[in-house]
C-alpha cells in the first residue's frame, strides 16, 4: 500500500486548508524547491488525493472527508492488530476510556463490544461511524471542528467537551516516538485534544508501531515520563527502549 512521506503529509493539510494552492506557494511554504513540489504533487494525484491545475493544484473532490483516512486505516494492519491484542488486557468492565482518533485506537475500540457497562468518548470519526451503542457500551462523541482530511474533531468545542468529562484510561498513538522527545505529531492541530484527554484521565497508554520508533516530528505531545506505558507490536532493536521503559514497555513476548 502506497503511503505519504511527512512533507507530503504536510503539504496535503496545507492544500486541505486552501482551496487552490500554486507550486511556488508550497515551495516557499515548506523551504523545498519547486522541482520537489511538482514531484510531491504528481505523487499525490496518483493517490487520488488531489488534482494538477495550471501551475497548482487543488484537492480532489470527496478527498477532503474519505480516502487519506480510509487508506491511513488500511496501513500496517497487522501491527495495529498485534497491539490491539496486547493491549486488551488494559479493557475492563465498569470502565472509561478516552480513544484518539488514530486508526490504531479504532482497532483496539472495537474489542470494548465484549465488555458490559463501558463509556467511550472519542474525537475520532472512524470510531465514530463504525461503532454503536448497545446495551453494554455508550458511545460519545467530543464534538468540535471536523478536521480534513484525517477525520478528526478538534478545536475549542472539542476541548470544552473533554473538560466536562473524566475516564479511566485514554488510549492514544502519534506520528513518531523517541526516548529524546516522546510522542511527537507532525501537526499541533490534535495535540490540544490529546492533552485534554490526558489531563482527564487516571492511565495513559501510547499505542506506537515499530514504524514510528526514532522517528522525531516538531510538535511534542507527551515527553516520555508521562506515559504509563507504550504498547508495540515487535521489541525495538534498540535495547535502550528496555532499559528506559522497563515494564511499562510491552511488546509480544515482553512478559508483563
Amino acid at each position: 500500500m502506497s503511503s505519504y512521506n511527512p512533507r507530503q503529509s504536510k503539504i496535503l493539510e496545507y492544500i486541505s486548508l486552501h482551496p487552490t494552492v500554486r507550486v511556488e506557494e508550497v515551495a516557499e511554504k515548506f523551504y523545498i524547491s519547486p522541482s520537489t513540489v511538482r514531484r510531491d504533487f504528481n505523487y499525490l494525484e496518483e493517490l487520488g488525493y488531489i488534482r494538477r491545475v495550471h501551475g497548482g493544484a487543488v484537492l480532489t473532490e470527496g478527498s477532503t472527508f474519505d480516502e487519506p483516512a480510509r487508506l491511513r486505516r488500511m496501513h500496517q494492519l497487522k501491527e495495529k492488530s498485534a497491539i490491539a491484542d496486547l493491549a486488551v488486557r488494559f479493557l475492563k468492565p465498569s470502565s472509561s476510556y478516552f480513544f484518539d482518533s488514530s486508526s490504531t485506537s479504532a482497532v483496539l475500540a472495537t474489542k470494548l463490544n465484549d465488555f458490559p457497562d463501558v463509556i467511550l468518548a472519542t474525537n475520532g470519526i472512524g470510531i465514530l461511524s463504525e461503532m454503536s451503542s448497545t446495551s453494554k457500551l455508550t458511545i460519545l462523541s467530543t464534538g468540535g471542528f471536523l478536521r480534513s482530511p484525517w477525520n478528526e474533531l478538534t478545536g475549542n468545542m472539542a476541548l470544552e467537551s473533554i473538560n466536562s468529562m473524566n475516564a479511566d484510561v485514554f488510549f492514544f498513538s502519534c506520528a513518531g516516538f523517541s526516548l529524546q522527545k516522546g510522542a511527537t505529531e507532525i501537526s499541533d492541530a490534535n495535540v490540544g485534544v490529546k492533552r485534554a484527554f490526558y489531563e482527564h484521565s487516571q492511565k495513559h497508554i501510547l499505542l506506537c508501531d515499530h514504524t514510528k520508533l526514532d522517528h522525531d516530528y516538531f510538535f511534542i505531545s507527551f515527553p516520555i515520563g508521562r506515559l504509563d506505558y507504550v504498547v508495540t507490536d515487535q521489541k525495538p532493536e534498540d535495547p535502550e527502549y528496555v532499559n528506559r521503559l522497563g515494564d511499562r514497555l510491552i511488546y509480544p513476548g515482553s512478559g508483563n
